[in-house]
């Protein structure tokens, strides 16, 4: 029998089902509900599975279901579909409209099998004594159904340009002509006009855009925006959308023995996941980039056993990873032109690059359209050998390992155009620079709807390939001098290249090549290698001396105690090696050239011209804008972080069964990448100096911040293009700029960090005794850096931190990663078996016996939070952000947020009077993160049970059951804390919904929460 069930829950639609048995023929039914809930539709799943059990075909087989909610769709067993939730805990502070908490839908299937054994072919091979095979294969599918991922969506208001609600009623100060500046005032970029050398702009009259004003672009993409699903600004589209995961994962291996002293093994996997990473957003306005990647793994292995006392083993791999992608859309459609592939624009109403302020709180649009999308191969070779050696006292090792890194990459990306939309296109240009104590004027979502483009990313579908390579060798020496005292030591070297583009295609701004676009100012752009349009030379110097000594030793003080001690060098391989692959091809930033106006509308189209490759030094700027390069490498690039790292540890057993110790353990850290320690093209103080200016004087900032064709300019003699196409609109400050056609190009593996990390490490284990074995552990640490932090690019959970980029010194900070307590608790106990009186019965024993129970509980201080960025616009002179000042003496919250005592949808519990701004155009004084200012304490605690059942001497089975978060805590989303003046706002149901120290709340769900509530996992295994 084969039943296929189609739900299509929609307004005033009815949900449809359709069966089909080769014996009863066709049945259907129909079912109507206007706006269904997700419980609707698990009404419907059940029903539907109730309807195939009448069939035969109940709990799933070949019986599917198949749901959409517009073009958000699940797809699955209709049985799996509503009993796979029976172990997990609903979201906290939600609620489905009947009083029940909201369950996301998520189906784990994992199951597989392996075999193994002697390789045996009747009449052709008896391997049973040298050859034997192992063969293993697993599937993992899953299926989540998210129904509590809030997006915003515009309002119907909103989309006819009425964008009054999204005035906040806070006056930010008055314009020239006495009017009052509200907060998100939208103005009409039709009424500009000098005064008094200032750009002056009107207002649009109730904050209303005339519909006849509305980029035509904007109308036909808003035709693809969902409505959303309640009254609120924010998070009003609550989606109902499914993912289905599909990992599969075969695996061979062979050992064969060619002598009793050699022995030959060979290994291959793969591992196949595809998703189609939906997001909630309709096509083709989704983000969701369907992807399916590969990764095969092949190693051949020789063991030879030279002597007794030595042993050779050399072993060569590859593993093979590709990655493919798929989306599609002509954007001719929409009528949006320029674009140099079939894919949907990428919009972002959020802003992008320098704005301190933040994002919008007022509601718009969340990002929608196709982000990064490229097809990837990444061959990885490698080798590696060792020989063991024992002798007398001496145990050495010698060994060496090789590993090369490539990077095939087909890329689409920014070739439909990146566009992001700010305040500044709808905004009042004369107040540039200026402070406004964190407000915003101006508006993103009434910029996208005027088509007013501020800054993105533009290019032509091209391939790259990225190459590096790495080597190592080592020697060591395990001694034991006496019976009490062992000494290790050993040498390791290390080189590794930094990461080249094959056929030197990686553009890269260089300091010393005038570029003929810009008046021959340097930044000229120029690529690597020799022969025509190369630079005849190497980017970077990669570092020969990496050698990294080692020194470690054991003494047994008495029977029961022993001192360990250890110290040595290690230098680390670069983990983002692939990171700059977008950054490699036809990549060309783009941005305004002046404050308040775009780059160009999206009615007119994308007006760039690009090629690739593209060997021309002047080829950025583009035409009419002012550029950011993708790269511009470090000659340093090459160094690999180098880290020293010691210890001293006591051990002692207490007795047979019971053992502590306490660590002393540090390191030192430096040349870690740090993207933020180099501003080759900020003002410097020294470099004002050379023009007459000072950051000190206030009618200097004016200047800096004025249009270079403004009266102000003109008057102090600053009304000089550096070249002669630089935008006259463009700012003062910008003009004298080392190299005025760029802002801040991005920086590549500047080798600029530093880490510290010091620790006390205090360890108690239970040896397993009468069923129990447990370990405590308690870290006392704290952790340190300069511009690194555990990723080396801009985009790691935690992005580096930096202050005052012109005074190294004063950027030492806690990382933002730093933990000063953390406790860890592992228990493992097994039942024992029941002797004597009626609990010792043979049943009640073979019940009750050899359950395994462990627990795994973690327990913490909060990670810190980062300091608000200061709003005073110094950006605006010199190039670079800030942070605010503390305020000594006033509290960090207004609540404690580990007291569990207050309504995190409601409460503001940041202070914003701990923070004040730093003067105008000065560097605050505030560390970016502070001991005593740290998000709430996030226990993680798991539990599990199992149990083996025995049934003959070769066959068993084992249960288990696994639990996380199995106290079901609930635990609030951190609060928003970028900016100390934001603006507090609530949403309809009073709850928070912006501003500083706001818990923000889903208004579609009420959901909180930041940790996932208790979910269950059910295991079984089969073993002969």
């Amino acid at each position: 029998a084969s039943i296929r069930v189609n739900g299509m829950p929609s307004n005033s639609q009815a949900l449809r089902l359709e069966g089909q048995d080769s014996t009863n023929g066709i049945a259907s039914g129909t079912q109507s509900q206007t706006q269904p809930s997700i419980e609707a539709i698990e009404e419907f799943a059940i029903q539907t599975s109730n309807y195939a059990a009448e069939f035969g075909q109940a709990g799933g087989g070949v019986f599917n279901v198949t749901m959409r909610s517009g073009t958000n769709q699940y797809h699955g067993s209709a049985y799996d579909y509503f009993v796979n939730e029976a172990l997990n805990a609903g979201i906290p502070f939600t609620n489905d409209g009947k009083g029940h908490l909201l369950r996301p839908r998520q189906r784990r299937n994992d199951y597989g099998f392996s075999l193994g054994g002697p390789v045996y072919l009747p009449k052709v091979y008896n391997g049973r004594d040298k050859t034997f095979f192992f063969f293993n294969w697993e599937q993992f599918r899953e299926t989540t159904i998210t129904n509590n991922r809030a997006l915003t969506v515009p309002t119907a208001a909103y989309r006819t340009g009425d964008l009054g609600a999204a005035l906040t009623k806070r006056t930010l100060g008055t314009d020239p002509f006495g009017r009052s500046i509200l907060e998100n005032t939208v103005y009409d970029p039709d009424t500009d006009r000098l005064v008094d050398g200032l750009r002056e702009r009107d207002p649009f009259p109730g904050n209303v855009i005339p519909t006849t004003r509305i980029d035509p672009v904007a109308l036909a993409v808003l035709k693809y925006v969902p409505a959303p699903t309640n009254n609120a600004l924010l998070n009003n589209f609550l989606p109902v959308y499914s993912n289905q995961r599909i990992t599969g994962i075969p695996s061979v291996k062979i050992d064969h023995s060619l002598s009793s002293n050699l022995k030959l093994s060979g290994y291959w996997s793969r591992t196949s996941t595809t998703n189609p990473n939906n997001d909630g957003l309709p096509y083709p306005i989704t983000t969701a980039i369907p992807t399916t990647t590969t990764a095969q793994t092949t190693r051949i292995n020789i063991d030879y056993t030279i002597r007794p006392t030595v042993l050779l083993h050399v072993g060569g791999g590859l593993l093979y990873t590709t990655q493919t992608t798929s989306a599609g859309f002509d954007p001719s459609t929409i009528g949006f032109k320029g674009a140099n592939t079939k894919l949907f624009p990428l919009i972002s109403t959020l802003p992008a690059g320098g704005l301190t302020a933040g994002p919008p709180t007022q509601g718009g649009m969340s990002p929608i359209g196709t982000g990064s999308l490229a097809n990837l191969q990444n061959p990885k070779p490698t080798t590696t050998a060792s020989l063991t050696w024992v002798h007398n006292n001496h145990t050495f090792k010698f060994g060496g390992e090789a590993v090369f890194e490539g990077y095939l990459a087909h890329l689409q990306t920014y070739a439909q155009s990146w566009m992001y939309f700010g305040f500044t296109e709808t905004g009042l240009p004369a107040l540039n620079g200026q402070n406004l104590n964190g407000g915003n004027v101006g508006f993103p979502f009434a910029s996208f709807l005027l088509g007013r483009v501020n800054s993105g990313y533009f290019s032509v579908p091209s391939t790259v390939r990225l190459g590096a390579h790495a080597y190592s060798g080592y020697a060591q020496d395990s001694w034991k001098i006496t019976r009490r005292f062992t000494l290790d030591y050993g040498l390791r070297y290390d080189f590794e290249s930094y990461l080249k583009e094959h056929g030197g295609l990686m553009p890269n701004a260089s300091l010393s090549t005038p570029n003929p676009s810009a008046g021959n100012f340097p930044g000229g752009i120029i690529f690597e290698g020799t022969g025509p349009g190369k630079c005849n030379c190497s980017f970077a110097h990669n570092y020969p001396y990496a050698w990294g000594p080692r020194l470690g030793g054991a003494y047994q003080i008495t029977s029961r105690t022993v001192l360990r001690a250890g110290v040595g060098i290690s230098y680390g391989r670069q983990n983002s090696l692939n990171g700059k692959t977008n950054n490699a091809g036809s990549s060309n930033p783009y941005a305004s050239a002046s404050y308040g106006d775009p780059a160009f509308t999206m009615q007119d189209g994308i007006p760039y011209k690009v090629s690739f490759p593209n060997f021309d030094p002047g080829q950025l700027p583009l035409p009419g804008t002012i550029g950011n390069p993708t790269n511009l490498i470090d000659q340093n690039a090459g160094r690999p972080a180098r880290i020293l790292q010691w210890s001293v540890g006591l051990q002692r057993e207490l007795n047979k069964n019971l053992v502590v110790e306490a660590t002393y353990i540090g390191n030192r850290g430096v040349w870690w990448q740090a993207n933020t320690m180099r501003a080759v093209n900020a003002m410097t103080e020294e470099r004002l100096n050379t023009f007459g200016l000072s950051l000190n004087n206030p009618a200097d900032l004016q200047l800096l911040a004025s249009p270079l064709n403004s009266a102000l300019a003109a008057s102090r003699g600053f009304n000089h293009q550096p070249y002669p196409t630089f935008p006259v609109t463009a700012t003062v400050m910008q003009s004298l700029r080392l190299m005025p056609e760029y802002t801040n190009p991005v920086n590549t593996w500047p080798p600029l960090g530093d880490t510290w990390y010091n620790a006390l490490q205090v360890k108690a284990s239970k040896r397993l005794s009468r069923g129990l074995q447990a370990t405590y552990s308690l870290t006392w640490s704290k952790q340190e850096v300069i511009g690194s932090e555990q990723d080396y690019n801009y985009f790691g959970f935690i992005a580096p931190a930096t202050n005052n980029v012109f005074n190294r010194g004063v950027n030492k900070y806690l990382s933002g990663y730093d933990q000063p307590l953390l406790s860890v608790v592992a228990v493992n106990y097994t039942t024992p078996r029941v002797n004597g009186g009626w609990a010792g019965s043979k049943a009640v024993s073979v019940v009750a016996r050899d359950w395994q129970v462990g627990a795994v509980l973690r327990y913490g201080s909060g990670l810190p939070i980062q300091v608000p960025a200061a709003t005073t616009n110094l950006a605006t002179y010199t190039g670079q952000t800030t942070f605010v000042n503390r305020v000594p003496g006033v509290p960090l919250f207004t609540q404690d947020l580990n007291c569990h005592c207050f309504d995190p949808n409601t409460k503001f519990v940041l202070n914003p009077a701990a923070w004040s701004n730093p003067p105008a155009g000065q560097f605050g004084t505030a560390a970016a993160y502070y001991d005593d200012y740290r998000y709430q304490r996030r226990p993680t605690e798991s539990v599990s049970l199992a149990r083996n059942f025995r049934f003959k001497e070769r066959m068993n089975i084992q249960l288990r059951a696994e639990f996380t978060n199995i106290f079901n805590r609930t635990e609030p989303n951190n609060p928003t804390a970028s900016n100390a003046f934001a603006t507090p706002s609530r949403g309809p149901n009073g709850n928070t919904s912006g501003g500083f120290g706001a818990i923000i709340t889903n208004p579609g769900t009420g959901a909180v929460t930041f940790a996932s509530p208790r979910q269950g996992t059910l295991v079984a295994r089969f073993q002969f």
